[in-house]
């Protein structure tokens, strides 16, 4: 397995959990800005991570994982610095969910449905060739 994209897939489940701290935080005490531009800037890096993975894999990859990708890093970035619990919530709620729903679009447990139906991005790697 290419190291990026294995590191990308690691860090990408931690940064699930960290989106969930975001969350648990701002319904309990209340937000924290600190934490959630940090999360942010932490999506960021492995969207990056992501971005470089793909161009050095041979593996093909739904158009529909960096477009759920983008959107839950808008939502985040969206009420990163933001004071208002509902909106916190509200927007961490629904960025996980698109980054579960991203990272169900490739992985092996993910819904056939997402792998059958779906044009996919070919590999860089592929491509190349």
């Amino acid at each position: 397995m290419n190291p990026l994209f294995a590191i990308h897939k690691h860090y990408g489940s931690l940064l699930l959990l960290l989106i969930l701290i975001v969350i648990l935080v701002a319904l309990f005490k209340g937000p924290h800005t600190k934490l959630q531009r940090i999360v942010t800037v932490l999506v960021d890096i492995n969207l990056v991570v992501g971005i470089v993975a793909f161009f050095q894999t041979v593996r093909p990859i739904s158009w529909f994982h960096p477009i759920l990708a983008l959107a839950a890093v808008g939502l985040l970035h969206a009420a990163s610095k933001s004071e208002d619990k509902a909106k916190v919530v509200r927007c961490f709620s629904i960025a996980l969910v698109l980054l579960i729903a991203a990272w169900a679009v490739n992985a092996s447990w993910g819904p056939e449905w997402f792998k059958t139906n779906f044009v996919k991005l070919p590999a860089v790697a592929v491509i190349a060739k």
